[in-house]
């Protein structure tokens, strides 16, 4: 048995060598190369499929778009917020606007009326009031009349028959009657601006009071504002010896 294994080994060995030929009746055919080899173990474990490779890429790629998508729609929801509040704004400022503008037209339309009503107020008080009575007529001054009964010296004057003209005193004219006589209840009351009227000589003003002593000169006389008056009263000033002169003009 080990001479046979011994020869079959070299046979074998020599028809490997002849290689592609076989000789099949008498003549010969090319024989096909024999397949390749299989691949090496670890070039059939490089190329086999991972799943769970795979599967962690996919899930990391939509993460990573998930992601983008939020930020995306974040950023845009920003800017609708921020457009929405612009808008807002300008809303609220045109409301602002319009409410100001309504209230200072409703402060004039006020204002408007109010002066409308004054008007109509003034113009209905004008109608009803009654016409102004007229300016009352200024008070006529007092007036006096001193009767003249005659002219002459001293015993004239004492005889009590009224006022006469003193003809003594010839600087001016000068009406003289003693107080017992009469002559104070006419002629003390005379005050400046009493209209006089003196019978026989006309019409005058009493422009000055004056209150000199009895048997003074008749140049005192000169003493009247303006100098002598054309004419003047005079009579005593009751218990003193003291006269009371009225100048007029």
């Amino acid at each position: 048995m080990a001479t046979v294994s011994a020869f079959i080994r070299p046979l074998v060995a020599t028809a490997a060598v002849v290689g592609a030929f076989v000789i099949v009746g008498g003549s010969s055919a090319a024989v096909p190369p024999p397949p390749p080899a299989a691949p090496a173990a670890s070039a059939s474990a490089a190329s086999a499929p991972d799943p769970l490779g795979e599967q962690r890429a996919v899930v990391l790629a939509a993460r990573e778009a998930t992601q983008a998508r939020l930020v995306q729609e974040a950023a845009e929801a920003e800017q609708k917020a921020e457009a929405a509040a612009q808008a807002a704004a300008a809303e609220a400022a045109a409301q602002a606007a319009a409410a100001q503008a309504a209230q200072a037209a409703a402060a004039q339309a006020a204002q408007a009326a109010a002066a409308q009503a004054a008007q109509d107020a003034a113009a209905q008080a004008a109608r009803q009031a009654p016409a102004p009575a007229p300016a009352p007529k200024p008070a006529a001054p007092p007036s006096a009349f001193i009767p003249v009964v005659g002219a002459g010296g001293q015993a004239a004057v004492n005889a009590c028959q009224g006022p006469v003209h003193f003809t003594p005193v010839t600087v001016s004219v000068s009406i003289a009657e003693h107080d017992y006589c009469g002559g104070w209840n006419r002629m003390s009351w005379i005050q400046p601006g009493t209209i006089v009227t003196v019978q026989g000589y006309g019409t005058f003003t009493a422009f000055q009071r004056m209150v000199v002593s009895q048997g003074a000169s008749e140049y005192v006389v000169g003493n009247f504002a303006g100098g002598y008056p054309p004419i003047f009263l005079q009579t005593c000033i009751p218990g003193t010896d003291q006269m009371l002169l009225i100048g007029l003009h």
